[in-house]
């Protein structure tokens, strides 16, 4: 559909999402994919659905953090399908197999070979707009949305002599993707801000209260847990 609507959530403590990712041996990443899986599962359940594990595409960076940037800035990263464990029971099952997946993508040689298909794209682009676009939604439909983990600054920023409270990101969308979800951090909280097709996701804000709920779980079930 053309229709789409935006939502974000509450801030959470950055610092505590760290906690529960060291004592599980994860990152951050892993708890707030695990998390953003037990929202779409809540969602899904409370419509009725059986929950299922659905595709979402994910940018990994490629470049090295100590790299220098370019002349002309410019992003280095591949888009690479990642399966969101819906079907998994318990928020801990859900950190373990997104842990686990997310090792596999890191660990595996997709990352860039989707690069250079991105540069194989852009270069289909400069001689017919019409095949690359073809190319783009082809890939495209192969995932439901895009999802993305972006670490922000880690101190207040100000702009003309305010301070900035907070920030807010949505991911870009294409074909016929229908949910883009955005964790950013900024000044030890983390946010998520969710884009969605209005036809398939009409109540979006009920979705931001899963994550919320899903969160203030997974916090209570592995804070005490023994890793």
């Amino acid at each position: 559909g053309i229709s789409k609507s935006a939502d974000w959530g509450p801030p959470y403590a950055l610092e505590r999402i760290k906690r529960v990712a060291r004592a599980q041996g994860a990152t951050v990443n892993d708890v707030m994919i695990a998390a953003l899986s037990g929202a779409l599962r809540r969602y899904v359940i409370a419509h009725g659905e059986v929950p299922q594990d659905v595709v979402t595409m994910i940018p990994v960076n490629l470049r090295p953090w100590d790299a220098p940037l370019p002349e002309h800035l410019g992003n280095k990263f591949a888009l690479v399908a990642f399966e969101l464990p819906l079907a998994q029971p318990t928020p801990s099952s859900r950190l373990a197999e997104a842990k686990a997946r997310m090792d596999v993508v890191k660990q595996g040689p997709e990352a860039l070979l989707t690069f250079g298909l991105a540069h194989a794209i852009g270069s289909v682009g400069a001689v017919t707009e019409t095949v690359s676009r073809q190319m783009i939604s082809f890939f495209g439909n192969k995932a439901f949305g895009v999802t993305t983990n972006v670490p922000g600054p880690t101190t207040v920023r100000y702009f003309a002599g305010r301070e900035l409270v907070g920030v807010l990101g949505w991911v870009p969308g294409a074909s016929h993707q229908t949910l883009g979800a955005c964790i950013f951090s900024y000044n030890g909280q983390v946010r998520v801000g969710f884009k969605a097709d209005s036809t398939v996701i009409p109540d979006i804000g009920n979705l931001v209260a899963a994550l919320d709920d899903e969160l203030a779980d997974l916090f209570d079930d592995l804070e005490a847990a023994p890793a």
